[in-house]
């Protein structure tokens, strides 16, 4: 990007939410002057990830297939760290925590290995679509595409449908995505176990933002992408969370790399799974892609999960404040513990101010039809940078900017 600016600060800064000067507190490169808002999307990428993959390029210059078992770093067991890391971010025991796949893939896994099949799934309304598409998807393969049903994500409604007993899966957002609002997974978990539904957890737009517990609150299982607050990367690899009392489950998708390590190469025409959340991976582990995330994931855990969320919600409480008092409508819900990372401003005009800020530096995203989500980061985004966004975005609603239209606003 012309004009990318190296911004390095140590990442044992303490913000300090009164104090209107930027406080980067690790390594973000990007345009200097740009507010970027869309790390719910895309996280910026860092030095710590930059390094990692140009480490792994050197690796496989000098090393060759040696690097997967030599080195300071053998690839065969990265998945695994990289899992050790995750597990950190959402209260897990490492054996629990693979990384690997795309949200996608992992969503079919935990169905394929944890759903019976036998009465119908439930999904949350408006879920995003990936999900909503598996599940069709998987349910028409197993002969039952009429088994998903949706409701609002909402607590009270939720155990409502549970308490139907028609349902023995669900799949449900810690986070939705459009509003912002967190739902309550310790009572939900606990709802879900209490009627016997197996209850898988899309974490795409919590984890790296937000506190889980996972196996206190006893979840079944979780699925995540590693790009958005994980900033591991365009693409980048996913992971899984699946609860000790699954671990000796049969993975319903079987591959190779779900092998014992020592397994590998046995060429065994029965696979023998290795132990934990590793016996559900698939294919080779994608060495590029997994390298970033395992070092951003370790620079989140090691800055504090719970540190992050203060931040976070000092951020989110300010864009509210702001956009509150310029006269904007927000969706969010204004409780901290029903609120994620970002917040969502609503507008009839969405997609033509999201662009407008986009000409001004200003980087949110756009979710249709109305909707502008603002995604501040504790560790690149100031208090100044909040106001100005709120600021520029009432501005050209007064310019009439928002009449301009057309285009897709990633």
């Amino acid at each position: 990007m012309p004009g990318r600016k190296e911004i390095r600060a140590s990442s044992d800064i303490i913000h300090n939410f009164c104090d209107s000067k930027r406080l980067d507190k690790i390594g973000a490169r990007y345009n200097p002057g740009m507010i970027y808002l869309d790390g719910n999307s895309l996280g910026l990428l860092t030095d710590e990830a930059e390094a990692a993959v140009l480490r792994t390029l050197a690796e496989w210059r000098e090393l060759a297939i040696h690097g997967w078992t030599e080195g300071t770093h053998p690839w065969l067991f990265l998945a695994e760290r990289t899992g050790a890391q995750l597990a950190r971010l959402v209260g897990a025991e490492a054996a629990s925590v693979i990384a690997t796949g795309s949200i996608t893939v992992n969503l079919h896994q935990l169905l394929a290995t944890l759903y019976d099949g036998k009465r119908k799934v439930l999904i949350d309304e408006g879920a995003f679509p990936t999900d909503r598409y598996a599940l069709q998807s998987h349910l028409a393969l197993r002969g039952v595409p009429g088994a998903l049903e949706a409701v609002a994500p909402d607590e009270a409604a939720v155990e409502a449908a549970f308490a139907t007993g028609e349902f023995s899966c669900a799949v449900l957002p810690s986070v939705v995505y459009t509003t912002g609002r967190l739902l309550d997974i310790a009572r939900l978990a606990a709802s879900a176990r209490a009627q016997g539904v197996v209850l898988l957890w899309d974490l795409a737009h919590s984890i790296g933002i937000v506190p889980h517990q996972l196996d206190a609150w006893g979840c079944d299982a979780a699925f995540w992408c590693g790009y958005k607050w994980l900033a591991a990367g365009p693409g980048s690899v996913g992971g899984l969370y699946l609860n000790r009392r699954h671990h000796e489950k049969t993975p319903g998708l079987q591959g190779w790399f779900g092998s014992r390590k020592e397994a590998l190469f046995a060429n065994d025409d029965t696979l023998q799974p290795a132990d934990g959340a590793a016996r559900l991976q698939l294919g080779t582990s994608h060495v590029l892609s997994l390298a970033p995330l395992e070092v951003t994931a370790k620079a989140l855990a090691d800055y504090g999960i719970e540190r992050l969320r203060t931040e976070s919600l000092a951020l989110t409480s300010l864009l509210r404040a702001e956009a509150e008092k310029a006269g904007f409508t927000v969706a969010t819900p204004r409780e901290d513990s029903q609120r994620g990372g970002h917040l969502a401003i609503l507008h009839p005009q969405a997609a033509a101010l999201c662009r407008g800020l986009r000409r001004h530096e200003i980087i949110p995203d756009h979710r249709p039809p109305d909707l502008i989500r603002f995604a501040p980061h504790p560790l690149y985004t100031s208090p100044e940078d909040c106001r100005a966004a709120i600021a520029r975005l009432a501005q050209l609603v007064a310019e009439g900017v928002h009449a301009e239209g057309g285009g897709l606003v990633p």
